[in-house]
C-alpha cells in the first residue's frame, strides 16, 4: 500500500464495473464514491516511500516503487539481508551511521551463502560459495572495532567453502 501525507493508506482501486440493472434499482452513491476513489487516485498527492519522490499519481508512485524493488533484488545479493537486517532492526542511530555500519560488515566480512572467487596459486582463480564461517578465537568486540581490514578478518576465521564444478 502506498503512503500519502496527507491521505494515510488508501486500497488499490477496484476495476470500474459497468452498472448493470438486475431488475433492482442499483445504488448512485456506490458508483459516485468510486468515482471519487478514482479521483482521488489521479490527484498529484502520492509519494514513492522507497525514492521520496512526491507529486505522484498513485499509478507513478505504486510503478516507481515496482521498479526499485526489481533493481534492489537484482543488485542486492541475498546473503547481505540476515546481515544488514540483524544491523537495522529495533536500531535507534541515525541513518548515516546505520549506512556506514551496514557497509562495514558488507566490506570487511564474509557471509554464509556469499559468492566469491578463491585465489588458489598465483593465478588461478576458483568460484566458490561460503557455507560456514568458523571462529578461530573469540575475540571482544573493542578489539574487531579497532581492526576491520579484510586481512584481520581472514585471520581470525577459517572458511568452508564449495566450488561448483567447471562446465
Amino acid at each position: 500500500r502506498l503512503f500519502s501525507a496527507l491521505h494515510g493508506f488508501l486500497p488499490l482501486p477496484r476495476p470500474l464495473e459497468p452498472f448493470k440493472r438486475t431488475g433492482a434499482v442499483q445504488s448512485p452513491s456506490r458508483r459516485r464514491e468510486y468515482e471519487a476513489r478514482l479521483e482521488r487516485y489521479s490527484e498529484r498527492i502520492w509519494t514513492c516511500k522507497s525514492t521520496g519522490s512526491s507529486q505522484l499519481t498513485h499509478k507513478e508512485a505504486w510503478e516507481e516503487e515496482q521498479e526499485v524493488a526489481e533493481l534492489l533484488k537484482e543488485e542486492f545479493p541475498i546473503w547481505y539481508e540476515k546481515l544488514v537486517l540483524e544491523i537495522v532492526h529495533h536500531n535507534t542511530v541515525s541513518l548515516e551511521k546505520l549506512v556506514d555500519a551496514a557497509w562495514l560488515e558488507i566490506m570487511t566480512k564474509f557471509a554464509v551463502g556469499e559468492e566469491c572467487a578463491f585465489e588458489v596459486g598465483k593465478e588461478k582463480m576458483l568460484p566458490v560459495k561460503v557455507l560456514k564461517i568458523h571462529p578461530l578465537e573469540k575475540v571482544d568486540e573493542e578489539a574487531s572495532e579497532k581492526k576491520s581490514d579484510a586481512t584481520d578478518i581472514q585471520s581470525r576465521f577459517y572458511f568452508d567453502f564449495f566450488s561448483p564444478p567447471a562446465f
